[in-house]
């Protein structure tokens, strides 16, 4: 398999904001290469984003995993931080971020083939620009009260040291100031010897090798053999705690067609692995249906192969449905290439379902001389296994 390069030509950081909506975030642009430099159009691949404090080795502040389409030109776009459909947030949130505080870099990580396997594409610092999302607040002071109602009457840093009468102090330091006499009066009363003598005498009367004795003897008595025993037993029943796994693979060789224009689902005949996931038949008969027995958000991918026996191009969709109705913003749009070429198409998709959900794959063509077909084995040098003509695998993420 190819190894993908994402090469950015052009990292654009650009903050998005319309009057009226908070819904803010790093407007990132690139283009997808392969290995030979040769530009990749009409792929979906998966990105995972994140917001690294002051280093390569830093602390992740923000992360998210979205899928991303690129165009004919190979081009893709993504918004870091906005609240977008197909987005999966992993580590903090993007408004929570202190841009004053530090240096922050964006680092980028690809994955080809949307198997949650990334290789980092690029890592660059994050420059001035998202600063202005600090800046908003910097300027003034928020969640003032009038003067009548108890509160300054101001609205600006510099309105309020101009009323305190402290906007032209200048940068003495503390230890050179002076104090009243008074303060020094006061001073003087608070910090005499006797008193000093006479909270050490104290400190000592409490501190005697009986009163140690005593505490020691009862820290041995709480931490006795019994005590760590009945711990130890509570760590080993919390390490033993079963963990939900929920996943399936179903597949299908033979060859599907469908009339143009149609909603079409995507049989798959034979199941290769399945774990609290089940397939059952539609009312045609047909085994279409991937049925799941736990709440979550999961992972659906799936592959097709088509081909078209004559030369002109068409235009294929894909969707979800579930529980018989489109899921929403799912459908993918494919170009596929005539002249009887192998057209494989792939895609992946997160979706939150509860338990007993039922989800099914939709296609549709333009053209009658477009079908679903696999490829037999081969002996040839190498040997390898068929290909199905459609394939799906889902598994539970959270």
């Amino acid at each position: 398999m190819r190894k993908i390069i994402l090469l950015l030509s052009c990292l654009l950081i650009l903050i998005c904001s319309v009057i009226g909506q908070s819904n803010k975030g790093i407007h990132l642009q690139g283009i997808a290469r392969n290995d030979k430099g040769i530009i990749i159009p009409n792929k979906q691949i998966a990105l995972r984003l994140s917001i690294v404090m002051d280093s390569a080795h830093g602390e992740i502040a923000y992360q998210e995993i979205v899928s991303v389409t690129t165009n004919v030109l190979g081009l893709f776009f993504v918004d870091v931080g906005t609240q977008e459909n197909n987005k999966l947030i992993t580590i903090g949130e993007f408004e929570n971020i202190e841009w004053n505080l530090m240096n922050y870099y964006l680092q980028l990580e690809i994955d080809p083939n949307n198997s949650l396997q990334f290789v980092t594409a690029g890592f660059e610092k994050i420059n001035y620009v998202p600063l202005a999302l600090f800046a908003e607040k910097a300027s003034i002071i928020t969640n003032q009260l009038p003067i009548y109602l108890g509160g300054t009457g101001v609205t600006t840093t510099i309105g309020l040291l101009k009323l305190l009468n402290i906007d032209k102090l200048n940068n003495t330091p503390d230890s050179v100031k002076p104090i009243s006499n008074a303060v020094n009066l006061s001073l003087n009363e608070r910090l005499r010897k006797i008193d000093t003598n006479t909270l050490s005498n104290r400190i000592n009367l409490k501190l005697n090798v009986i009163d140690t004795l005593k505490l020691s003897n009862r820290i041995n008595q709480k931490l006795n053999s019994t005590d760590t025993i009945h711990l130890s037993n509570r760590i080993n029943k919390l390490s033993s705690v079963e963990v939900s796994n929920s996943y399936g693979v179903y597949y299908d060789t033979s060859k599907q067609s469908t009339t143009i224009a149609t909603a079409t689902p995507v049989k798959f005949n034979f199941q290769q692995i399945e774990n609290k996931i089940s397939i059952s038949n539609n009312n045609a008969g047909n085994a279409t249906k991937i049925i799941v027995s736990e709440n979550g958000l999961y992972q659906v991918n799936f592959n097709l192969q088509f081909i078209k026996s004559d030369i002109n191009a068409d235009e294929l969709n894909v969707w979800i449905r579930k529980n018989n109705a489109g899921y929403l913003n799912s459908t993918l749009n494919y170009q596929i290439m005539g002249g009887g070429l192998k057209n494989n198409i792939s895609g992946v998709y997160f979706l939150n379902l509860t338990a007993g959900d039922y989800i099914e794959l939709f296609y549709s063509i333009k053209n009658s001389n477009t079908n679903m077909v696999g490829s037999l084995s081969t002996s040839v040098t190498p040997s390898k296994p068929a290909t199905p003509s459609a394939m799906i695998s889902i598994h539970l993420l959270n």
